[in-house]
């Protein structure tokens, strides 16, 4: 694409602004920022002034959060890149046809990265539908996939769906399913969570992994949360803001 991409930054951390102008300032033969600002509402005016090619978004925001922006310039034709510190709402990023998103800390190599998959987006509009249809489905159907964990005589296939939680045992990681079913599979619960490597699933605490699914409710007094077979899993108190986050991605 010959003509420069028309950029919007809207994030209410001012750094992260900053950050994002310095980095996509550096190449002002391919892009120009025509707007930035710290809030969400003011960000809404810049886009229906500016008609950018790309918005970067911030997903937690004060007056309105990133998605309800969206809703309210769906009308308006452009690509979203959501910059947000949780990881957890890279799922439903992408139910709300966003381009792409990046975690923070921002990287330049990130950015640049996503700016070039707007390019070709913008260049190739007719497939946009259809590869977003594409994400959608691969999303729905990992989500529903059968995993291989590793267990002591072999490996164990458990549908993703039906895996409540895990408790760590030392090297050893307990997998506890809806069915009342226990296993013992042979991996630290740090690896199986890699494996897992599903936005359903929370780090409560060092020594459980949750499938959001399943909370039934939370007690902050206790730091405990509860899941829908009247477990009670303690919550790392430092963990709580991003507890609060991965929850927001079930809501409604």
């Amino acid at each position: 694409m010959s003509m420069k991409l028309k950029v919007i930054i809207i994030d209410d951390e001012i750094d992260a602004v900053n950050l994002l102008e310095s980095i996509i300032g550096s190449k002002t033969n391919e892009y120009d920022i025509v707007g930035k600002t710290t809030n969400p509402l003011e960000g809404i005016e810049l886009i229906i002034k500016k008609k950018p090619d790309v918005v970067f978004l911030d997903i937690e925001m004060p007056q309105m959060n990133g998605f309800q922006l969206l809703q309210i310039t769906s009308e308006l034709k452009f690509e979203v890149i959501f910059a947000t510190a949780y990881e957890s709402y890279a799922l439903k990023a992408i139910k709300e046809n966003a381009l792409d998103y990046i975690l923070k800390p921002i990287t330049p190599e990130e950015v640049f990265g996503a700016l070039e998959k707007a390019k070709q987006h913008l260049a190739n509009k007719n497939n946009k539908a259809d590869k977003y249809k594409e994400l959608i489905d691969k999303i729905n159907l990992s989500a529903t996939r059968r995993i291989k964990f590793p267990t002591i005589n072999g490996f164990e296939l458990i549908e993703i769906n039906n895996l409540m939680y895990l408790e760590a045992a030392g090297t050893y990681t307990l997998a506890y399913l809806s069915n009342g079913e226990k296993i013992v599979l042979s991996k630290s619960i740090k690896l199986i969570e890699d494996i897992v490597n599903s936005n359903l699933f929370f780090r409560a605490h060092r020594t459980y992994l949750i499938n959001i699914s399943f909370v039934k409710r939370f007690d902050r007094d206790l730091y405990s949360i509860t899941l829908t077979n009247e477990i009670e899993i303690p919550l790392s108190r430092r963990r709580y803001d991003s507890f609060i986050k991965a929850m927001k991605l079930i809501e409604g």
